[in-house]
């Protein structure tokens, strides 16, 4: 429990949308950016020289990479109105940039590719520091994690999570980013070209393909169940198998293994959903999280849990809100002889809730609403399931941290 608190505290005070940088506040995502792509150069660099490569090749390959970059960007903000970063969008278009830009300068490609998936990946390991602290690609409401505050709303934070712990995915991907950046290195010294790629890309999209599942944040498109990232792991992995087959990159039997293992978890996690029903596997999907949160907080202003409710509701007005796949939240607050409580009240339109996914719920609701105190639950009419909950919250208050 201590190391659990020092953790949630450590993580608290680390995240912040700016960070002041020669007296001067900047993006902490633009930071950390710029710190990995000065890193990303810099171990380039050292690895070219040391195998005999051309530096003059490697800062036109970094040159051709950053003009890849800002060029996704904005063709992506063409297709969807937005400005977005999406990892592998930009991953496969710098890797196919770059053998262009090889083929035409009759390099061989395969020791510049090691090379340069190996300098993005220790941008994507820095780029994920920069997403813990400003809050994007987030995990899920969870008991230890990161909080952000009002100020990340304001830098484009999903405002109803503001105050709910949420599992730290992106340190963890750059940890791991970093694990394989690390081996990488090693196997490009040490084996023929080609394989530092192979390295990463079969290592790095079994990851992430596990990753996703923690992933919080709803802006990702999902086909079958599974997130486009998850199919794009799996695209990856099969080309990069095909290519080992071919004869174009050296054959590893893990690596066929691996790929067949992903399409196999993909098949029993597909039929697992179908046999316990899709509608149990939605209620847990991020935007249905997002759908009962914002219910959750709703339901909490107007019923006057949260203190900024002048005239909350009577209990007899008490209203109900419901979310796409028919989940039904009522809130209220009562008084007995030991204080006020909380009552929540969750059921389905089909009466089909079980107790396991009712305490599911009445958990998530607890993380939403950052409650610490005690809390209960019981079901007095079949399919209804009520949890009171003392309002107690121990954690301090959610005030900006100073840059």
């Amino acid at each position: 429990m201590l190391v659990s608190k020092v953790l949630n505290a450590s993580l608290d005070k680390l995240a912040r949308p700016r960070v002041r940088l020669f007296h001067r506040p900047e993006s902490a995502f633009h930071v950390c950016g710029c710190s990995g792509l000065a890193l990303a150069i810099l171990q380039c660099m050292i690895l070219a020289t040391r195998s005999g490569l051309a530096p003059w090749v490697i800062l036109a390959i970094v040159a051709c990479a950053v003009l890849t970059f800002f060029a996704v960007i904005m063709v992506t903000k063409i297709i969807t109105g937005e400005e977005q970063i999406i990892y592998f969008h930009h991953e496969i278009a710098v890797m196919l940039a770059t053998a262009g830009l090889l083929w035409l300068l009759g390099q061989s490609l395969l020791p510049y590719l090691d090379v340069t998936i190996l300098g993005i990946g220790i941008f994507l390991a820095c780029g994920r520091i920069g997403c813990l602290m400003v809050g994007c690609c987030h995990g899920r409401p969870h008991r230890w994690g990161v909080r952000y505050r009002q100020d990340h709303a304001e830098a484009g934070f999903a405002p109803y999570l503001v105050g709910v712990r949420l599992f730290p995915i992106q340190i963890v991907e750059s940890l791991y980013v970093l694990c394989i950046v690390v081996v990488g290195i090693v196997v490009f010294s040490r084996r023929s070209p080609g394989e530092a790629l192979a390295w990463y890309v079969i290592t790095y999209d079994i990851g992430r393909f596990c990753f996703e599942f923690m992933r919080g944040d709803t802006g990702r498109p999902y086909l079958y169940g599974f997130s486009e990232a998850q199919w794009i792991s799996l695209f990856l992995m099969l080309a990069a198998l095909g290519a080992e087959m071919s004869g174009l990159l050296v054959f590893h039997a893990w690596h066929a293994a691996a790929a067949v293992c992903m399409v196999l978890a993909m098949i029993a996690i597909a039929t697992r959903r179908q046999l316990k029903g899709e509608d149990k596997y939605k209620l847990f999907h991020p935007r249905h999280i997002r759908e009962v949160a914002e219910a959750v907080g709703s339901l909490s202003i107007l019923a006057g849990l949260t203190g900024f409710s002048e005239h909350p509701l009577a209990p007899e007005d008490v209203r109900i809100a419901s979310t796409s796949v028919g989940v039904k939240i009522s809130a209220s607050r009562i008084e007995d002889d030991s204080g006020l409580i909380d009552h929540y009240a969750i059921s389905h339109q089909s009466d089909s809730m079980s107790e396991e996914i009712a305490k599911t719920h009445g958990a998530l609701v607890l993380r939403l609403r950052n409650y610490s105190g005690p809390s209960q639950i019981y079901s007095r009419n079949s399919g209804i399931y009520h949890f009171l909950i003392r309002p107690q919250k121990t954690d301090e208050a959610l005030s900006p941290i100073k840059e």
